[in-house]
């Protein structure tokens, strides 16, 4: 069973578009920390506050940008999450959905919110049993499946870890996993050297935190 989702999960996100996902995710790292040191207002204790939360946003941005011009194999949207008023991308592959989150370690869980808790509740530990339904019959009929895309990062920019990641609908163990870092070590890929932001991606990224900012104060006037 655990093979099955293992398997799942390397088909869906594979060893081809490991290059282009850490590259992606390094350049939306540089992309916040750039216009943390080069925002004035954002250049305080402030910014530093807001770090993680520019550099998740930096990624979606970078990660949504290569999927539409078909850098990445994947599809992607950024929409509302169930919970709150955020937004994330949501990735899609195969029949895996994925979000983006970030972890301490390449192992362990991300911290858990209402939106993740719900998303993972598709993972069922008996979902390819064969003692439920014979595993022929449903492998091309299943529903659904969720992964996360799980990454640190040192202070100074640098990408400590990146995975794909199936956690269980419950507590427990990792269903699936894919250190995206070490495989591509292993496969010995040369992905494309992350990039500095050319000036007009950094003007796109700063309006895309200005847009998100102001959607973000409007909802929560909403709510009084």
């Amino acid at each position: 069973m655990e093979d099955e989702f293992q398997r799942r999960l390397e088909a869906a996100f594979y060893p081809d578009a490991d290059g282009e996902t850490i590259r992606g995710v390094t350049e939306g790292i540089l992309l916040a920390d750039d216009l943390l040191e080069n925002t004035p207002l954002l250049k305080n204790a402030v910014g530093r506050d807001l770090r993680g939360h520019i550099r998740r946003s930096g990624i979606i941005f970078r990660l949504h940008d290569l999927c539409a011009r078909g850098d990445l194999p994947f599809t992607a949207d950024i929409v509302p999450m169930p919970h709150g008023n955020w937004h994330w991308l949501e990735i899609r592959s195969e029949n895996f959905k994925a979000h983006i989150c970030r972890s301490e370690k390449p192992y362990d869980f991300p911290e858990e919110t209402l939106s993740r808790q719900d998303a993972r509740l598709v993972n069922q530990n008996d979902l390819f049993a064969e003692n439920v339904v014979p595993l022929k019959q449903i492998i091309n009929q299943v529903p659904d499946l969720y992964a996360w895309l799980t990454f640190g990062a040192e202070k100074n920019g640098s990408l400590k870890h990146l995975c794909w990641a199936m956690p269980p609908a419950d507590d427990g163990f990792w269903l699936a996993h894919i250190n995206i870092v070490e495989r591509a070590k292993q496969a010995e890929a040369k992905p494309r050297a992350p990039e500095e932001p050319a000036k007009v991606i950094k003007l796109k990224f700063r309006d895309h935190i200005e847009e998100s900012l102001i959607q973000q104060n409007q909802a929560d006037k909403d709510k009084k």
